[in-house]
């Protein structure tokens, strides 16, 4: 195994297993609500907009195309598996050279869609939520985020 492919599982196990286990940096001392609100309330921060969030808001209104433009390739994609699986079950014996050129294709559009996703979904996108009376610019985060907020959790709006 190469060891750019070693250090890259060793890395992501590393950083599973410490947000698995909710462990952090630093100590940074959670807000204290009252008992009667415990189970009501969310914790909201402010949204700090970073590159990556604009460059999805704006391919925001090339959507649909780029969503079309994936779906032609996924039916060329399989067209052309297709027909070299015909190809090969008509010459009644498997060529592994003839899957080359289809499986160079498949392997670039994988990583055009990885970075189709990476461009177009950020995370601030799963957690951006609207706050009854308090503007737009809100992200959901945890109690011990700095900027973090309490705010009853009926006031909060998924967006």
């Amino acid at each position: 195994m190469k060891k750019g492919l070693l250090w890259s599982v060793v890395i992501l196990a590393a950083i599973v297993i410490v947000a698995s286990f909710g462990m952090q940096i630093g100590n940074i001392t959670p807000q204290t609500i009252p008992e009667s609100f415990a189970g009501r309330v969310l914790y909201v921060c402010p949204d700090t907009s970073s590159t990556w969030d604009s460059v999805a808001m704006g391919l925001r209104p090339f959507l649909n195309y780029i969503i079309a433009a994936i779906f032609f390739f996924v039916v060329l994609l399989l067209f052309g598996w297709g027909w070299q699986l015909y190809q090969n079950l008509l010459s009644d014996k498997f060529k592994r050279e003839s899957f080359k050129n289809i499986w160079a294709f498949t392997k670039m559009g994988f990583w055009a869609l990885v970075i189709v996703m990476l461009l177009l979904v950020t995370p601030n996108g799963f957690r951006r939520v609207s706050v009854t009376n308090a503007g737009d610019n809100w992200v959901l985060c945890e109690a011990t985020d700095a900027g973090a907020r309490a705010v009853r959790a009926d006031a909060v709006h998924t967006r």
